[in-house]
């Protein structure tokens, strides 16, 4: 499944107690300090009413009961219909917010509420929107795989950059690369190896998220354009989806399932280079690697 959120999101986690039945803030990232002006040891260890706003307060006072199997933090903040969060500055501000619970005991159970400005959300969301129907407007598949084709990428990375202006569209492009495809293509042939590249097609659609683009760039490349994201959670991403390649062997006929490597070159996109160029240049860096490109991931340097 994919990530429930990216580390660049704006994440508070919270611990419910239900033997002291209190519920404390247990860590702040850097994009939740920013984005509430205050510091992570401000926060960290101290009440979650402490910057809620009373009528947000009372529903934990009310809904909380302290008992396993009850209702709880999660149920009840997932009920909210405007969250918000009082500021360093005292203002009341909206958030849109999405609760997850991680692994718990009868005691303690641990939240993430992932936050991010109303406001700027909907706006990032409705150009996102636009970005999407504009890349299937002049999208061509790719017979093999059913993707989008080499050049429909290429004009997709160039609408990309012409929206960067428009919002906080943080975006970044990666090849994935089958690695010893020539010796799988000697063995099995090219209708097996281009199974396999659907197969792993099928693996990174599950892997990403509904917006991230995937693409044929050859018979063992996939492109990948990662949407709202920036280089340090490209990176947990795109390390994420080379461990579920690995963890997912291609079911061979009459044989044992074929384990399969890959490697990954990935960079940001920016307005400094066009989408050509990007893509060859990307590419070019897998190629570089030459033999050492085994389960790979490297940040490219191409603008």
């Amino acid at each position: 499944m994919p990530l429930d959120y990216r580390n660049n999101d704006a994440v508070l986690s919270i611990c419910q107690n239900n033997t002291t039945q209190t519920i404390t803030i247990s860590d702040v990232n850097r994009a939740a300090s920013e984005l509430t002006g205050f510091a992570a040891a401000d926060l960290r260890g101290k009440p979650l009413k402490n910057i809620l706003p009373e009528r947000i307060a009372e529903l934990l006072d009310e809904y909380v009961e302290f008992e396993v199997d009850s209702n709880d933090v999660g149920e009840v903040l997932s009920k909210v219909q405007i969250f918000s969060i009082v500021g360093k500055d005292g203002k009341e501000k909206a958030y849109k917010i999405k609760v997850s619970q991680s692994e718990s005991g009868a005691d303690n159970l641990f939240f993430s509420l992932v936050l991010r400005d109303a406001l700027g959300a909907r706006k990032n969301e409705a150009i996102r929107n636009v970005i999407q129907e504009n890349f299937k407007g002049h999208e061509a598949l790719d017979e093999l795989t059913g993707l989008p084709d080499r050049n429909s990428l290429i004009k997709n990375i160039d609408l990309l950059k012409a929206y960067k202006g428009a919002g906080d569209v943080n975006s970044c492009f990666a090849v994935l690369q089958l690695d010893n495809h020539y010796n799988m293509l000697t063995e099995y042939g090219a209708e097996t190896c281009g199974n396999i590249l659907k197969h792993v097609a099928f693996i990174a659609r599950q892997n990403l998220r509904p917006d991230d683009v995937l693409a044929s760039i050859s018979n063992k490349k996939i492109g990948i354009l990662l949407l709202d994201v920036g280089l340090d959670s490209a990176r947990i991403v795109l390390n994420r989806l080379r461990w579920q390649i690995a963890a997912n062997p291609y079911p061979l006929a009459d044989k044992n399932p074929l384990g399969i490597s890959s490697s990954i070159s990935y960079c940001k996109i920016s307005n400094n280079i066009s989408g050509i160029e990007l893509v060859e240049n990307i590419t070019k860096s897998l190629l570089d690697l030459g033999n050492n490109a085994h389960n790979t991931l490297i940040e490219a340097k191409v603008a």
